[in-house]
C-alpha cells in the first residue's frame, strides 16, 4: 500500500475515533431527552390524575394488583380502544350504600335524607346546647338537642358513574373525564321533599367535566389550591374539617413539569370562577351566586341599612355581592418515593360588596396551604401505613378552606330601615381570618384490610360587632345562637374507621364519627355517628 493510502487510512481513522465520542455523546443526550420527556408525562398524568380524586384517594386501594393486560388494547387500565380510533375509553363508577346513626346531634327532618354528616352537611347545623329555659316552640335550637338522639338515615345518593378517555397527540395527551353522582336532590329539586314517600327519585349532579391537552386544562375539576392526595380516607362523605377547596370547580389551569430545570415536581397556575362569600347578623352566609335575598321584616342587632315598604326594591334587596374577577391559584406539587408536599396560595382580587346605589366596598382575599403525606415505614410497619396532613391560613379565603358556612367578609348590611345616604355611611365590611388543618394515620392489617384515624379543625376569627352581636339588645340572639351570633366560629371533626375488601372491587366499612360546633355567642353543639358503607366499584 502506498503513502497516500496508508495516509487516507490512517485520516479515516483519526476521524473515526474523533467522531465515536461525539456519536455517542450525541446517543446520550437523545436518550436523556427521552428519558425527561417521559418523566415529565409521567409526573403531568400524576398531577392530572389529581384532578377527579376525592378524600382519601391516595390512601385507597387502587385495584386488585398490576394489570397485565388491556382490554382490546386500551392505553390505561380497564380501558378499551374505540374502534377506528386512537382513542381509549373507559366507563366505571360504583354503586354505595351509606347507613347513618346519629346518636346525637341529628338531622330529623331533612329531605331527602343526608348522609353528610361532617363538612358541607349536618356538622355546620349541629343543635345548639341552650342554657336558657324557652317556651317549646319557640325556637328552633331549643327543642333540637333533644330531637337530634336517635336519628336512622340510609341513602344510594354517593353512588357514581364516569366516563373518561385518553387520545395521543402530537402535543401531548388529549384527555376527558366525565363524573355524576345522585346528590343533587334538595327539598326544592324533583323527588327532594317528601321522596321516599312512593319512591325514591333522586336527581343526579355533575361532579366533574373536564378536558386536558398536555399541561393544558379547561372544565371543572378539583382546585389548583387543594390537594386530594394528602386528605384522609373517611367514609363520611363530607369529609374531615380542616381540608383546602374548592371542591370541584370551573378553572382553566395550566401545568409545566420542572425537571427540564433540575428541579423537582411541577407548578401550576389556575383561574378559578369566582364567588364573593358574605355574612351578615341579617341575611346570614350568602355570596354572589345566591341570586335576590328577602329584605328584613324588623330591627336586627348590629344591622344598618336595607329597602324598606318606602324605599327601592320594597320586600326585597339587591344582593350587594359581586365578583369582578376570577380566583387565581398556583400550586407546587413534589411527588417523592416516600410520599409527596404540596405547597399552594390563592389570591382573590374580585370581591366586592356594591348595591348599585349607596354602598361600594371592595376586598382582596388570599390563603396558603401546606399539605403531604409520608410513609414512614417505622418499626416494622407494612410499607403501605401513611400519614398524611393539611396546614390552611388565610385572609378573606373563604371557601378555599373547605366548608359551605365559611365566607371571606362579614358585613351589617343589610336591615329594616330608611334606605339613605346617611345610614349608607355607617355600612361595615371586613374581611375574616381563617385557619385550619388536619392528621391522618393510615394502618393496614392485611392486604384487604385498613384502618384510618384522622381530625381536623376549622376556626374562623368573625368580628362579633360587625356581625351584630354585641350590645343590649343582643341578649336572645347570643342565648339562643340566632342572627351573626349563630355564624360558626370553630368546626372539629374526627373519624375512625375499619375497611375490608372481600374481593379488591368491593368496600364494606364501619366508622365513628365526631363532630364539634361553636358559634360566635359560644355556644355549643356535638354530634356523634355511626356510618357503614357497602360500596361495589366497576
Amino acid at each position: 500500500m502506498g503513502k497516500t493510502g496508508s495516509n487516507a487510512i490512517t485520516s479515516v481513522a483519526a476521524a473515526c475515533l474523533v467522531a465515536a465520542p461525539i456519536a455517542l455523546a450525541a446517543h446520550q443526550a437523545r436518550a436523556d431527552e427521552l428519558s425527561d420527556l417521559k418523566a415529565n408525562q409521567e409526573l403531568l398524568q400524576r398531577r392530572l390524575d389529581q384532578l377527579a380524586q376525592t378524600s382519601g384517594a391516595l390512601m385507597a386501594p387502587t385495584g386488585g394488583g398490576a394489570v397485565t393486560t388491556q382490554m382490546m388494547g386500551g392505553s390505561f387500565p380497564r380501558s378499551f380502544l374505540i374502534p377506528g380510533t386512537d382513542t381509549s375509553i373507559r366507563v366505571g363508577g360504583e354503586i354505595r350504600e351509606i347507613v347513618d346513626f346519629w346518636f346525637n346531634g341529628g338531622p330529623p327532618n331533612t329531605s331527602p335524607q343526608t348522609t353528610t354528616v361532617g363538612v358541607n352537611g349536618q356538622l355546620q347545623s349541629i343543635p345548639l346546647n341552650i342554657h336558657i329555659p324557652l317556651a317549646l316552640g319557640s325556637n328552633a335550637n331549643a327543642v333540637g338537642t333533644a330531637r337530634g338522639n336517635d336519628v336512622f338515615s340510609q341513602s344510594p345518593k354517593e353512588s357514581k358513574l364516569s366516563v373518561e378517555t385518553r387520545t395521543p397527540t402530537a402535543w401531548g395527551e388529549a384527555r376527558t373525564y366525565m363524573e355524576f353522582d345522585w346528590g343533587g336532590s334538595t327539598a326544592f329539586a324533583p323527588g327532594g321533599a317528601d321522596p321516599t314517600s312512593v319512591s325514591d327519585n333522586l336527581v343526579p349532579r355533575l361532579r366533574f367535566a373536564y378536558g386536558t391537552l398536555g399541561g393544558l386544562l379547561a372544565g371543572q375539576a378539583n382546585s389548583n389550591f387543594s390537594d386530594p392526595d394528602a386528605n384522609a380516607e373517611v367514609i363520611d362523605f363530607g369529609g374531615n374539617t380542616g381540608e383546602p377547596g374548592v371542591v370541584r370547580i370551573p378553572q382553566v389551569r395550566y401545568t409545566v413539569p420542572l425537571t427540564n430545570w433540575s428541579l423537582p415536581g411541577a407548578i401550576s397556575v389556575s383561574a378559578e370562577a369566582p364567588e364573593t362569600d358574605v355574612a351578615s347578623g341579617a341575611a346570614g352566609v350568602f355570596a354572589s351566586d345566591t341570586g335576590a335575598i328577602a329584605a328584613p321584616t324588623g330591627p336586627v342587632a348590629g344591622a344598618i341599612i336595607s329597602p324598606s315598604s318606602t324605599g327601592l326594591n320594597a320586600g326585597t334587596f339587591v344582593n350587594p355581592a359581586k365578583a369582578t374577577a376570577p380566583d387565581l391559584t398556583a400550586a407546587w406539587y413534589i411527588p417523592q418515593p416516600w410520599g409527596h408536599v404540596d405547597f399552594s396560595a390563592v389570591i382573590r382580587p374580585g370581591m366586592e360588596i356594591n348595591d348599585g346605589g349607596l354602598v361600594n366596598r371592595d376586598f382582596i382575599g388570599y390563603g396558603a396551604h401546606f399539605g403531604g403525606d409520608v410513609k414512614p415505614n417505622w418499626f416494622g410497619l407494612p410499607a403501605k401505613d401513611d400519614i398524611a396532613w393539611h396546614v390552611i391560613y388565610g385572609d378573606g379565603i373563604g371557601r378555599y378552606l373547605n366548608s359551605s358556612t365559611n365566607f371571606a367578609i362579614v358585613t351589617n348590611y343589610p336591615a329594616a330601615g330608611a334606605f339613605t345616604a346617611a345610614s349608607a355611611a355607617g355600612v361595615l365590611a371586613r374581611t375574616t381570618t381563617e385557619w385550619g388543618g388536619e392528621i391522618g394515620y393510615q394502618h393496614w392489617w392485611a392486604d384487604n384490610l385498613r384502618s384510618n384515624v384522622n381530625a381536623g379543625i376549622n376556626h374562623h376569627d368573625i368580628n362579633s360587632y360587625v356581625a351584630g352581636c354585641v350590645g343590649p339588645s343582643t341578649a336572645a340572639p347570643k342565648a339562643t345562637g340566632a342572627g351573626g351570633c349563630g355564624l360558626n366560629k370553630e368546626l372539629i371533626t374526627a373519624h375512625a374507621n375499619l375497611i375490608w375488601n372481600p374481593v379488591p372491587f368491593v368496600d364494606v366499612g364501619i366508622e365513628y364519627m365526631y363532630g364539634h360546633r361553636q358559634v360566635v355567642s359560644n355556644l355549643k353543639g356535638d354530634e356523634n355517628v355511626l356510618i357503614s358503607k357497602f360500596g361495589v366499584k366497576f
